[in-house]
């Protein structure tokens, strides 16, 4: 395996240590939103010993199916005796190596060649996006690896049945995309007679049953908590993403255009070749059906967000490889060339490490820093039996606002200006976002408890605390009395 496919394992091993090296020597705090925010609601899924869903400061956090905060406080637990910024993040770097095997998996049985299909792998993985989900916890690897790997392995059920499982468990019903090209795929043959009505009812026979099998979670969590389930996970979680910019998630309609062509810079125009020359070979029956499944697997999806309202960045993640290979896929056409495909290797393979080392600054470029959250939580940790921090002046105007347009969900106010601050104070945490009823919860703290208040919120009277220490624009209060 390793002669027939050595560039692809120097590749990974070069990377895997690149990243070994940033996450174990360079330790930083949880800084990315999702981070501290999934290893915390693992780590109470295990200290109170519930598992059907996250859980934050005890309640439910219906938003999230169980998997990725259950496997991150998992690998916490374990691996005790590393810190968890170290242990959580080295495991994502385990899993993007898995999905990026998976992707040299899924493109070499279209381009049939191990240079080109390791140079898709690796235009993927230098991306600024993917490298930054490689080095952060997030779910997005783990959707990812579940998409791959259903697709991979779908003719036997149970491998296909386990990679459903991780996709939707990872990012609910968003998980059930890979079913459904498949399923859409096999009517599509169907109608070109490619596959008899028998055969036809077999595969989808298989689809349907483990789609039905992921689905039975949805109805037994609607029968056990009902609506609030159904609001959650369901309504705000999907629907109200793609039909609102909900929160902060705002952004013009080629949002995802715009941002494939900053992420992939020239490699963006050699997609649109590849794309045009499949799309040639399709309409003159050049491309097997086959073919066209495992070369355009992934391009739905980017179709998909370019619909949706609601625009994150790290959504792109899952589509970055279907560009990678359509940048590549017209090197696979040179078949006889051997000697001009390895020219061109070398000049890209060159192109893609100077944009990801010195344009990107590979070795340089961190994705967490220490700051004022996490001064102030672990201060806090010392001085405080419990924290009640007054959001600053210009969120708490900028919830207001999308309250009145309908932009929030149930759980935004959860996490106050950031989830780190919970994660690294360890105890009862409150984020208030209306003044009075900050000052009125003030009056009723008892000794020892502390508040957090903005520069901008000088007015109020802080004569029965005493000043624990200033943090830029935040100053931490003790209760004395």
């Amino acid at each position: 395996m390793i002669k027939k496919h050595w560039p692809l394992f120097i590749f990974l091993l070069t990377l895997f240590f690149g990243l070994f090296y940033k996450i174990v020597f360079n330790i930083k705090p949880f800084y990315d939103w999702d981070e501290s925010l999934y290893v915390q609601t693992g780590r109470e899924m295990f200290s109170r010993n519930y598992f059907l869903f996250p859980v934050w400061q005890g309640k439910i956090w219906f938003d999230k199916p169980p998997l990725v905060p259950f496997l991150y406080g998992l690998v916490a637990k374990i691996f005790f005796f590393v810190p968890p910024e170290i242990s959580t993040r080295l495991f994502t770097v385990i899993i993007a190596m898995v999905v990026l095997t998976f992707i040299y998996i899924l493109y070499l049985k279209v381009v049939k060649n191990s240079l080109i299909t390791t140079l898709i792998v690796a235009l993927t993985a230098t991306t600024p996006i993917f490298l930054q989900r490689m080095q952060v916890v997030n779910l997005d690897v783990f959707l990812l690896f579940g998409w791959l790997g259903y697709i991979i392995f779908y003719n036997q059920f149970w491998l296909g049945l386990f990679f459903l499982f991780i996709a939707v468990f990872s990012k609910s019903l968003i998980g059930f995309y890979a079913p459904f090209i498949l399923f859409t795929y096999y009517l599509y043959v169907f109608i070109r007679k490619e596959i008899n009505l028998k055969q036809l009812k077999k595969v989808l026979a298989k689809i349907s049953l483990q789609s039905v099998l992921m689905l039975s979670w949805f109805g037994i969590m609607y029968l056990i908590y009902g609506n609030i389930f159904w609001k959650m996970q369901v309504v705000e979680s999907h629907f109200r993403r793609v039909t609102s910019s909900i929160e902060f998630h705002f952004g013009e309609r080629l949002f995802y255009v715009n941002l494939i062509k900053d992420q992939m810079g020239i490699f963006f125009y050699f997609s649109i070749i590849g794309l045009l020359i499949i799309a040639f070979q399709f309409f003159r029956n050049k491309l097997s059906s086959k073919t066209i499944l495992y070369s355009l697997y992934l391009l739905p999806w980017f179709a998909f967000l370019n619909g949706t309202k609601t625009k994150i960045f790290w959504y792109l993640f899952a589509a970055i490889p279907q560009f990678a290979f359509l940048a590549f896929y017209p090197l696979s056409l040179l078949k006889n060339k051997k000697t001009i495909i390895n020219f061109l290797i070398i000049v890209f393979l060159i192109a893609i490490f100077y944009q990801a080392i010195y344009k990107n600054n590979f070795f340089s470029t961190f994705y967490a820093q220490y700051d004022d959250s996490y001064f102030l939580a672990a201060s806090a940790k010392k001085n405080c039996r419990n924290l009640n921090i007054l959001i600053d002046k210009k969120t708490r105007n900028d919830f207001a606002t999308l309250d009145k347009l309908g932009l929030l969900i149930t759980t935004t106010k959860w996490w106050g200006n950031h989830p780190a601050i919970y994660y690294y104070f360890g105890k009862t945490t409150n984020f208030i976002f209306d003044k009075q009823r900050f000052v009125d919860q003030m009056n009723k703290l008892g000794k020892r408890s502390c508040v957090a208040i903005y520069d901008e919120d000088f007015d109020i009277n802080t004569q029965s605390f005493r000043l624990i220490k200033g943090f830029s624009e935040v100053h931490l209060y003790q209760k004395i009395n």
